[in-house]
């Protein structure tokens, strides 16, 4: 046998060994594919090269449970996820202290809102005066992050979204243009949101 016959044998070598250890297949919600070459045009490769196995008497023990293929940008492989269902967790928590982000810098109308705030309020040498600027400053920083900057979380997920789409759809194929378009949008999105956990990981 030579080496193209290679892969064929380590498959059955594979089915094999969960025929052995009396292995399911337990499939999977989402798309049927798990790993992606990203190459573009007729090198494009989809291949459903990860899933989750089980014996019967777990499948049994957990009739509910499920693989999820979840979307993926930093790697080629489509995370699985077991679980029995979602939980969805809300990004900010009420009641928490003020704290001014790093990455609002990286927004160029951070500066103005700054500025405006600090400049419509009157000017006093009273130390409440001066108190007074800063809460409204606050104020107003928060309503910024929650009416503007705050979207990014939104984008950043919607783009997500859209790159999963695009990839499934086939545009590795048809618009790889696309695909790049998107990615270099995605990976600005996510190095303000690396900014943002990085912060929030010396505060806490």
């Amino acid at each position: 046998m030579g080496w193209l016959d290679r892969p064929e044998r380590q498959m059955k070598g594979f089915r094999d060994a969960l025929g052995y250890c009396h292995l399911k297949d337990l499939g999977f919600n989402g798309f049927p594919y798990t790993w992606c070459n990203r190459r573009p045009g007729a090198q494009n490769t989809w291949i459903r090269l990860d899933r989750g196995v089980a014996t019967i008497d777990w499948i049994l023990r957990f009739p509910a449970t499920q693989i999820h293929h979840l979307e993926a940008f930093h790697s080629d492989h489509k995370p699985l996820l077991l679980c029995s269902d979602f939980e969805f967790k809300r990004f900010y928590r009420k009641g928490r202290p003020f704290r001014f982000k790093a990455m609002w810098l990286k927004d160029n109308t951070c500066e103005e809102v700054i500025k405006k705030s600090w400049g419509d309020r009157m000017v006093s040498f009273e130390v409440w005066g001066f108190n007074r600027k800063i809460l409204g400053c606050q104020e107003d920083l928060l309503e910024w992050n929650k009416k503007f900057f705050g979207h990014f979380r939104n984008t950043l997920a919607r783009k997500l979204r859209e790159l999963n789409h695009a990839e499934e759809a086939g545009c590795y194929v048809t618009d790889p243009g696309r695909i790049d378009k998107l990615r270099d949008e995605i990976q600005k999105l996510k190095i303000r949101e690396a900014s943002m956990w990085k912060q929030r990981s010396r505060n806490s």
